[in-house]
């Protein structure tokens, strides 16, 4: 497979690796047990887009058998590198694959728990992935995913992006540095204080920079309101079981369904701030 055009989310993956704060190991594992509890003992785990490979990293500490997998062979890469680093378990494979090639999903088989954190508003038919993720979810299994919040400012970020990934390399620099510049500016009017910017962490072990030139960066970008992703979701028999609604502008919300069948389903929702 021909390695995606444009912006490479395992390239910033792997300088994250290769510069990643100290704690955001942990923090990235807190999170993941937070919303998937503390034993994965014997399930079988997907990680589509597995990125930097963390939460495929924590899903198989916690005794998961994880299959992870991501277009992009730098991401791919990225995750390999923390496979070795893990001692390279062997209930712990990953590849390269696309969650919008047919042939591949269907050789996939079904799972326990199927992880797609920030990746599917990025395949360019976001409700195409959604519906094959959740094809790969075996009954009484669960679905954790996490999808761009749609706001009035979707377009103009949208924009941006196309702006940034039209630009050549020092024009992308310029870009990018006036970009953070002003995150740092709303940081301070808001919150009145400089962001932590390195060696900093937020609570998925995410580093402020690398972040701000992925979420630049990344294209395709599609975004969708909650009420949407319910209304695609539950009729293929899943109960919402938590959301976190991210509210605000380049922010995720994110979701965990649990797949059911013949009963009415509810809804935990809870309203945050950026997630």
């Amino acid at each position: 497979m021909d390695e995606p055009d444009g912006f490479s989310f395992g390239r910033n993956w792997q300088k994250f690796l290769d510069d990643m704060p100290a704690g955001a190991g942990r923090a990235m594992a807190a999170y993941v047990r937070d919303w998937l509890g503390d034993d994965l003992t014997g399930k079988r785990v997907v990680d589509i887009g597995s990125g930097q490979g963390l939460t495929s990293l924590t899903a198989s500490q916690l005794g998961a058998e994880v299959l992870s997998f991501d277009l992009d062979p730098h991401s791919v890469e990225a995750t390999r590198r923390l496979w070795d680093s893990a001692g390279r378990p062997t209930s712990w494979r990953v590849e390269q694959g696309s969650i919008l090639d047919a042939s591949f999903v269907r050789g996939l088989g079904a799972f326990d728990l199927v992880i797609s954190w920030g990746v599917l508003h990025h395949t360019g038919s976001l409700w195409r992935a959604v519906d094959a993720a959740a094809g790969l979810v075996t009954p009484g299994g669960r679905l954790w995913i996490a999808l761009y919040h749609r706001t009035p400012q979707s377009g103009l970020s949208l924009r941006i992006k196309r702006l940034y990934a039209a630009l050549p390399g020092p024009g992308k620099r310029i870009l990018l540095g006036s970009y953070a510049l002003a995150k740092i500016g709303k940081s301070l009017v808001l919150k009145r204080r400089l962001p932590a910017l390195r060696g900093a962490y937020d609570d998925r072990g995410m580093n402020w920079w690398r972040d701000t030139e992925d979420w630049l960066g990344g294209l395709p970008y599609e975004v969708a309101a909650p009420g949407e992703v319910l209304d695609r979701v539950r009729p293929k028999g899943f109960e919402l079981v938590r959301l976190v609604d991210a509210i605000s502008e380049g922010r995720n919300d994110v979701y965990l369904f649990r797949s059911v069948s013949g009963r009415d389903v509810d809804q935990q929702v809870v309203a945050s701030g950026p997630s």
